[in-house]
């Protein structure tokens, strides 16, 4: 008789070894969601957005960026910008930024259009085309046809209503004249020009794969038909329960395409579709690294006639009298020095997050740009090229601030006369965005960008680091050194020397003696110490505590020329006997006005200013590249007598903060500035604030602390 089988004998599989159902369960899916599995279900819906633009007769639009991957090379039209993200619940928007206003041209010359886009499982269409491109059509025919035709049924907002209830069409419709109003006021358009594209109202139609297509081409003689087709077809269950089917394929592809791109798909799609998917992954490395990048083309930014924004990778140098680049390296001397460009700056930009971060610190030198004229001809326009590693971002950042500080609502050049920052808002960049915009729609900037944009052209123009010079390239080396240049003495204006003076003797002594420097440079470097403070504080407001604050402040030079780092500690003691600790910083620097304000007329004598300093991105000091410096303060105005030897100086410009108005008034001690043998050392400065959320008086009396 055998002997029964022991429990240690028996060997059990390791659960390493034993798949959950989770993990079954996600296997299946990868393998559903696989590339094979998306290219073919990609080249099925193809087929049928090939067939809504043959029943219609009209051409395909790609929203990008999913909607390019379901249209083959040779049946794209145009694309277009409509984000689902403005036609989400309770965030119905007209996009002032990407206006798609090129859409217009398709429809004047087909008579409308078909806009392809998908989405992923679980909705019947993307918000994209149930509610943006609707919400589009609406402002854009009130806009137009507002006047003419006003009350007609025309001009409603038009939604599908198995995807969008009455009651969200009811509450969409009520912010559409808000957002033509916007559209006329900051975008500016040309309405005749637009108006004379177009013969009817636009009207939104919505096409499924669970449409019924019509069996003869329609015509339409009230409107003009924007047929939204989604692609995919609508999948209720899982990807694994649809043999390998997926709803919205092309979504998100970064995520899954290995750098394949729609022109590469369709340029190749018979080799992609016989490859198995093992292989797929180097197939694809290898098509991409294989694809030769196209010669950047440059966009025309109108109104303007001259100023162009391209890639800078084989960009046609040639025709353009100035070039800036915002790249990490300067473009090649030899290119820029053949193609006779006459003026070019580099604004050094890494890519990505960091390049914007760079750009703020970088745009600055665009003041520079008055010095660049036609000798021959100054009325003659500078055809200027701005380019960055892309030609979508930096380059477009840049251009926008050259917009704001150079052109006039007419697309006029003015180098000679920058728009000043107070008379530049937020309604101007929003304006000059959508010149660009509107010019080439794929030009959108990063919200990173924008930031760093609207925070040098809406505050006066400072210096935190050394900033890069315009150069002419024919009068530079291949490392940018400047060339000898061999000089003629003018002999009309050659002295003989004085007799009467030994040669040997000093100079200083026969010339006069350099003028001695300014005030406001003898009381910033006499700042650079540590100092003790008294600072009443008077509010008007119960909400606001009066009192005293008395403790220590410190000047502290940092890696910035003329910057220096202030920092306080006290005790705040209020009148009603509480006690708190107080510290703050601030920066403090030395602006030297550029040499141009004096041909201008203005005054160019160094003054101090202050900035807040920026603790959510430094903690302790500035940073080597002025990080911490924040946005301006208050700038003191010029240094006055005041009697009994004492200087006054009140702020430049009163300035809002928030809805309060800050006003600030200085008095220096003659030990401050004194030339020898220095007094006492003392200095006061008194703040007025006014306003709805703030009501106070702030003074403060500063004296050096001897060590």
């Amino acid at each position: 008789m055998a002997k029964p089988l022991a429990e240690s004998e028996i060997i059990f599989p390791h659960l390493s070894n034993t798949p959950n159902f989770s993990s079954t369960l996600s296997s299946l899916k990868r393998s559903a969601l696989s590339i094979t599995n998306r290219l073919n279900s990609i080249t099925n819906d193809s087929e049928f957005v090939a067939g809504v633009a043959a029943a219609y007769d009209l051409p395909l639009v790609a929203n990008e960026r999913c909607g390019s991957w379901y249209i083959p090379l040779e049946l794209k039209a145009a694309s277009v910008y409509f984000k689902s993200t403005d036609g989400h619940m309770g965030e119905w928007a007209f996009s002032l930024r990407r206006l798609n206003l090129q859409l217009l041209d398709v429809v004047n010359q087909h008579g409308g259009c078909v806009i392809v886009d998908s989405t992923r499982r679980g909705k019947s269409m993307p918000d994209a085309l149930s509610k943006t491109v609707p919400f589009w059509c609406c402002v854009i025919n009130r806009a137009l046809f507002g006047i003419e035709r006003k009350g007609d049924e025309a001009l409603n907002l038009f939604t599908p209503p198995n995807a969008v209830s009455e009651s969200e069409n009811v509450q969409m419709e009520r912010r559409i004249n808000g957002f033509v109003q916007q559209f006329l006021d900051i975008c500016k358009p040309d309405i005749p020009s637009m108006r004379s594209k177009l013969r009817y109202p636009l009207r939104p139609l919505w096409v499924t794969q669970a449409s019924t297509l019509p069996q003869s081409v329609p015509e339409f003689s009230e409107f003009h038909p924007v047929v939204l087709c989604t692609a995919s077809r609508r999948v209720r269950g899982a990807e694994a329960s649809e043999g390998g089917y997926i709803q919205g394929a092309a979504d998100d592809h970064e995520a899954w395409s290995h750098g394949l791109t729609p022109p590469l798909f369709w340029s190749n799609k018979d080799e992609l579709l016989r490859t198995n998917e093992e292989d797929l992954p180097s197939r694809i490395a290898k098509l991409v690294s294989q694809e030769r990048g196209s010669d950047a083309i440059a966009t025309l930014i109108k109104p303007t006639k001259a100023l162009h924004v391209s890639a800078n990778q084989s960009v046609d140098l040639t025709s353009y009298d100035t070039v800036i680049s915002c790249t990490p390296e300067p473009l090649p001397h030899a290119s820029l020095r053949d193609a006779g460009v006459k003026a070019y700056l580099h604004l050094p930009c890494q890519t990505g997050k960091l390049g914007s971060r760079d750009l703020r610190n970088q745009l600055p030198a665009l003041h520079q740009l008055g010095s660049v004229t036609d000798p021959q001809n100054k009325e003659k326009a500078i055809k200027t090229l701005i380019c960055c590693p892309t030609g979508k971002d930096l380059a477009v950042g840049t251009a926008l601030a050259y917009l704001c500080l150079y052109v006039n609502d007419n697309g006029e050049v003015d180098l000679q006369h920058p728009r000043e920052a107070r008379n530049i808002d937020k309604t101007l960049i929003k304006q000059r965005l959508s010149w660009i915009t509107t010019s080439n729609p794929a030009l959108n900037p990063s919200r990173a960008t924008l930031q760093s944009v609207n925070s040098v052209l809406m505050s006066s123009p400072s210096t935190t680091t050394a900033l890069p010079s315009i150069k002419n390239p024919a009068k530079h080396d291949s490392t940018w050194t400047p060339l000898p240049q061999s000089t003629v003495p003018d002999l009309t204006n050659l002295q003989l020397a004085d007799p009467q003076v030994p040669l040997q003797q000093d100079p200083s002594s026969v010339y006069p003696p350099s003028p001695p420097s300014s005030l406001p440079a003898s009381l910033f470097t006499c700042l650079r110490t540590r100092w003790s403070f008294t600072r009443t504080l008077t509010s008007a407001q119960p909400t606001h505590p009066s009192g005293t604050v008395t403790g220590t402040a410190i000047f502290t030079p940092t890696p910035l020329l003329n910057t220096l780092l202030y920092a306080e500690e006290g005790t705040f003691t209020t009148t009603t006997g509480l006690v708190f600790s107080a510290r703050r910083k601030y920066v403090y620097r030395l602006i030297t006005p550029s040499a141009s304000s004096e041909s201008k007329g203005d005054d160019v004598e160094p003054y101090i200013a202050v900035y807040f300093f920026d603790d959510t991105v430094r903690r302790d000091d500035i940073g080597a590249e002025g990080e911490g410096v924040g946005g301006l303060f208050v700038e003191m105005g010029k240094l006055a007598e005041g009697g009994e030897g004492v200087l006054e100086a009140e702020n430049r410009e009163r300035h809002l903060c928030g809805e309060d108005l800050y006003a600030a008034r200085w008095r220096i001690g003659d030990g401050m500035v004194a030339e020898g043998e220095r007094g006492e050392q003392w200095w006061e400065v008194r703040y007025d604030v006014m306003g709805p959320k703030k009501g106070y008086v702030s003074s403060t009396r500063y004296e050096r602390v001897v060590e």
